[in-house]
């Protein structure tokens, strides 16, 4: 049974849409530009070309605003997490790739990536586990490691699972002295990390 067509927005649900997103797009380009502490509701409203009082009928805060970007930067997260440790070549090569992604993805989005990661720590983050948006990146690095294991370019003396927990709390250690010292080279660090973690993962 085929679903109906979906009515056309009205030109007054179409330009609130049109204001919304001009919103979303000035917030990140200043939270980008000037870290999201020091920029202001009517930073945000100016940059957007809206009246302060607009803002506040799209967005109930600026932290609303962090809030959906979070979701955004963790969602691209995993879709490059799984798209480049499933893509080709051996499982080592495929590591190398994912971190030189992923460290040049975080040069060109420091600051909001940054903001939204500490976000997502705060809400939902719990102190005896591990940072919430690592766990939907466990289950590729896994497949990863078995392929890697299968092929022989992983050690086989440790199941993929534990494998994968060992390599990720190492990759994670750069991007959690990041969030401690927002000055800290966090692409050497993730560089620097996965050249460890790829020896420690070399047969024996």
């Amino acid at each position: 049974m085929s679903m109906p067509p979906t009515a056309p927005l009205g030109r007054r649900e179409r330009k609130k849409l049109e204001v919304r997103s001009r919103i979303y797009a000035a917030a990140r380009e200043l939270f980008a530009k000037q870290g999201f502490d020091t920029t202001t509701v009517d930073e945000i409203a100016h940059a957007a070309d809206v009246a302060p009082a607009t803002f506040f009928n799209h967005f109930q805060s600026k932290q609303a605003l962090l809030s959906l970007m979070t979701a955004e930067v963790v969602d691209h997260l995993h879709a490059m997490t799984v798209e480049s440790l499933g893509g080709e070549g051996d499982a080592i090569s495929r590591l190398r790739g994912f971190i030189d992604r992923a460290a040049r993805d975080i040069s060109e989005n420091r600051d909001p990536a940054r903001a939204a990661l500490l976000e997502f720590i705060r809400l939902d983050g719990t102190p005896a586990g591990p940072h919430p948006y690592l766990e939907r990146l466990f289950e590729p690095f896994v497949d990863l490691l078995s392929d890697g294991q299968r092929e022989g370019s992983v050690r086989n003396d440790h199941p993929a699972n534990f494998l994968s927990q060992m390599i990720v709390g190492m990759l994670n250690s750069a991007i959690t002295s990041w969030l401690a010292n927002p000055d800290y080279p966090v692409e050497e660090g993730l560089h620097a990390a996965n050249d460890f973690a790829i020896e420690t993962l070399r047969p024996r």
